[in-house]
């Protein structure tokens, strides 16, 4: 199983990525496509009124949930702390977001799809699976 970060399923609905999105269709045809509330809340905070938003997290709802309870917090402030203890401000290279959705797969046993490099900088501390979603740079 995968939990596919935001920028996964951003980039599947860009026209210059088709492959994106048949990676991503095929996937969640698989029932192979996890979500966690963050990502539920990035996704709906580009829709663009209340109907598509309605629209959109019902679609989600068919999706595995990767449930972001205590202790998936508590492990996204133990990296962010590991993150501060690299020196030079390196936690700020780190979004929470990613913390907590990185968290949330860890949790669950999945791998994080994604196109964003901060996974692999708390893959670095975790250990935990990540997969580009497509090449890193090449969209």
């Amino acid at each position: 199983m995968v939990l596919a970060d935001t920028s996964a399923w951003s980039l599947a609905q860009r026209a210059d990525a088709p492959a994106v999105k048949r990676t991503l269709d095929e996937l969640i045809r698989a029932d192979a496509v996890g979500i966690c509330d963050m990502v539920r809340f990035e996704i709906a905070y580009s829709t663009r009124n209340a109907d598509e938003m309605a629209a959109v997290l019902g679609d989600l709802r068919a999706l595995r949930d990767c449930p972001l309870g205590k202790a998936e917090w508590s492990r996204a402030l133990h990296v962010y702390r590991r993150l501060a203890e690299q020196g030079g401000a390196h936690h700020r290279s780190v979004g929470y977001q990613d913390l907590l959705i990185a968290a949330a797969a860890e949790a669950a046993g999945a791998t994080v799809l994604h196109y964003d490099e901060d996974f692999d900088r708390i893959a670095a501390i975790t250990g935990q699976p990540t997969r580009w979603i497509a090449e890193r740079g090449s969209i």
